[in-house]
């Protein structure tokens, strides 16, 4: 996945490089447009008043050499052709003494030579290139001989103090730059970060995260609206569970008297007649519905932040057993093989709560499976306790698979059969309470695989 930060940054460097290349190019265009005319009529003046100072104050040739020297120590670059094609240097030497058909009609044709190079002439370095054909040129005669005067600024004296200041001015802005844009990338992704890990606590019902995010723009303002968000959630959610909880409660009352009456009916209504079956049909929803007050009762208690588990050592091999022994004729009104691999292990959990963990696991396994199948448990203590519950049922399909531990939820084949949709859900508490957690494989009419794994106990 493509962070925000990595493209941040991505980002940031092109922008940083295209503004460099930018930079480059208008520079090169400025120096181009107007700063090399100048500096190349500057050096023009120069060649030329030191043309007019020899030829009128330096009026032989013994005096050309020390005059040149003196004025190249002065920070110039200068070459002397004499007519009989003879070049002579001063000051700094030339890296290419090649002249060009240009710079030689200095010679022949007494014209001007302003240096003016081809090919990559848009390039402002290759105007400081230290070539003879990029100085400036300008006919003289002494004591009746032509020569030619090429002379340009000696541009290691000129620039290297200019290079070095400059070199360390664009380093200094590269280092602030690229320190500044890490920074700023980390205050704009870690509030993110933040609001990505709350929202995910929010989806696992923790209603009591909430974002530490101050700042006066408009990621502090998304925070202060998450945060109100998670108030309301908070709030629906306590007046979800209180009315489900004082509903729970109130439906006991009333259903155990329902029960009752059905029972006296029951009773006194005479074999197959249709007021005995009325009665069954009366008590057998009322124990339905109180079933299923009493898991919405455990499922609100479970939901509670403050509630505490009941928690002791005790054999999980023989819990699993007594629950298997409760069903007994279950298995055998079906027909049902059951393959048993129980290691001796010992666990530290809540018995009562584990205990309908187990119950409605093997429950389920029961009622799904068809008559004459079979039905595996295993129990394993590798790094921690695996059970794993296994039938050769109908299956659940991979359309309703996500959806089995959602609160009233049930599957398509499941709806002619007894339930509340709440039964797996309590599961799934349950085994979180216990930092554990339950898997579920199933194949459309092939049977379903769960495993509850619970994490090794250490004592302190």
């Amino acid at each position: 996945m493509k962070t925000l930060y990595r493209q941040f940054i991505q980002t940031s460097l092109l922008f940083l490089i295209l503004s460099i290349v930018l930079g480059v190019i208008l520079t090169n265009v400025y120096y181009v447009s107007f700063t090399k005319q100048e500096t190349i009529d500057q050096n023009l003046e120069r060649a030329q008043e030191v043309a007019v100072t020899l030829e009128q104050m330096h009026g032989d040739t013994a005096a050309l050499e020390p005059f040149l020297t003196s004025v190249a120590n002065l920070g110039y670059q200068i070459a002397l052709l004499d007519s009989n094609q003879q070049l002579t240097t001063f000051g700094e030497p030339f890296e290419d003494l090649t002249l060009t058909e240009q710079a030689e009609q200095v010679m022949t044709d007494q014209q001007t030579y302003t240096g003016e190079t081809s090919g990559l002439s848009f390039f402002m370095t290759s105007h400081f290139s230290n070539r003879l054909d990029n100085t400036v040129g300008v006919p003289f005669e002494v004591d009746g001989q032509q020569y030619a005067l090429f002379l340009r600024q000696d541009m290691n004296l000129l620039s290297s103090d200019i290079h070095t200041l400059l070199l360390a001015f664009l380093l200094s802005i590269a280092v602030v730059n690229l320190a500044g844009m890490f920074l700023m990338a980390k205050q704009l992704t870690r509030p993110i970060s933040l609001l990505h890990q709350a929202t995910r606590e929010v989806a696992n019902d923790n209603y009591s995260h909430t974002l530490a995010i101050s700042r006066p723009d408009e990621i502090g303002e998304l925070a202060n609206s998450f945060n109100e968000m998670i108030d309301r959630l908070r709030q629906n959610d306590e007046s979800r569970k209180t009315f489900i909880t004082n509903v729970s409660h109130d439906l006991q009352s009333p259903l155990m008297n329902i029960k009752g009456y059905a029972e006296l009916i029951s009773a006194k209504a005479a074999d197959g007649s249709d007021e005995r079956e009325y009665a069954e049909v009366i008590e057998s929803e009322a124990k339905r519905l109180s079933g299923l007050a009493k898991q919405l009762l455990l499922l609100s208690s479970l939901d509670q932040p403050a509630y505490q588990l009941k928690a002791d050592q005790y054999a999980l091999d023989d819990q699993i057993r007594e629950v298997i022994r409760h069903y007994r004729w279950r298995l055998e009104e079906k027909e049902l093989d059951v393959s048993l691999k129980l290691m001796k292990v010992q666990v530290h959990a809540d018995r009562e709560l584990m205990n309908y963990v187990w119950d409605n696991l093997i429950s389920n396994a029961i009622k799904y499976s068809p008559a004459g199948s079979s039905i595996h448990i295993d129990l394993e203590n590798e790094d921690g306790v695996s059970v794993v519950v296994e039938d050769n049922g109908s299956g659940i399909s991979a359309a309703d698979l996500p959806h089995i531990t959602e609160r009233f939820y049930r599957a398509d084949q499941s709806r002619n059969e007894e339930g509340t949709g709440l039964g797996l859900a309590i599961v799934q508490e349950i085994v979180k309470l216990h930092t554990g957690k339950v898997e579920f494989e199933s194949v459309e009419g092939e049977g379903t695989k769960v495993k509850v794994y619970l994490p090794k106990f250490e004592e302190e």
